[in-house]
């Protein structure tokens, strides 16, 4: 087994499965719009340590990350496949936002609001950059791996969908209630099984 650690909760994980069906057990702050189709990039995150225990990027992620960012442990985590036994330490695209974003509305005593804005406008800077110097390449590249249907109606089990949207909606409300400073409260860990989730393959 493998420890997968994603936004400072820890969660098991089992050689072979996709980080994102991780997350999605746990329910983690991960977007999962796209059904493991590698097109809508939610599931976005920043490998911290670790890297050595996943499968090398693929044409997918290869298709929307440039190589610079590659090199600084940016992967999706539907595409990013545990390969070996260790810990692996992530932090979401959409956790490192949210974060940002609370730090704005909640500072912390002694900080000021005005501090979170330079790292965010530069995120959602650097990331507009990034789609728009590869398109339309990295659009026609996803048309033909996935397909025109896929790419256009990504979502294949719109009932795990919503529910694992509303489980993500609950346990971020839970860990944003904490008090400032506290350590995130890790929910109780789905052990991985034998059974393959859905698309997990």
């Amino acid at each position: 087994m493998s420890t997968l650690i994603i936004n400072d909760v820890s969660m098991e994980a089992k050689v072979g499965e996709r980080m994102l069906n991780v997350a999605r057990r746990n329910a983690a702050h991960i977007g999962f719009m796209c059904d493991n189709a590698g097109t809508c990039q939610g599931c976005r995150c920043q490998v911290l340590t670790g890297a050595e225990h996943l499968s090398p990027p693929n044409e997918a992620e290869l298709a929307w990350i440039p190589a610079a960012r590659v090199a600084e442990g940016q992967r999706l985590a539907c595409q990013a496949i545990i390969h070996g036994q260790g810990e692996i330490r992530v932090l979401s695209r959409a956790e490192e936002l949210r974060r940002l974003v609370f730090a704005m509305i909640a500072p912390r005593a002694g900080e000021s609001r005005l501090n979170p804005i330079a790292p965010l406008v530069a995120i959602l800077g650097q990331t507009s950059l990034d789609q728009l110097a590869r398109f339309p390449g990295n659009v026609f590249a996803s048309l033909v791996r996935v397909g025109p249907m896929r790419f256009a109606f990504p979502v294949i089990d719109r009932d795990r969908l919503f529910s694992d949207v509303q489980r993500v909606v609950r346990h971020v409300r839970a860990t944003a209630a904490q008090p400032t400073g506290q350590k995130l409260r890790a929910i109780p860990i789905l052990r991985a099984t034998s059974d393959a989730a859905p698309n997990e393959s």
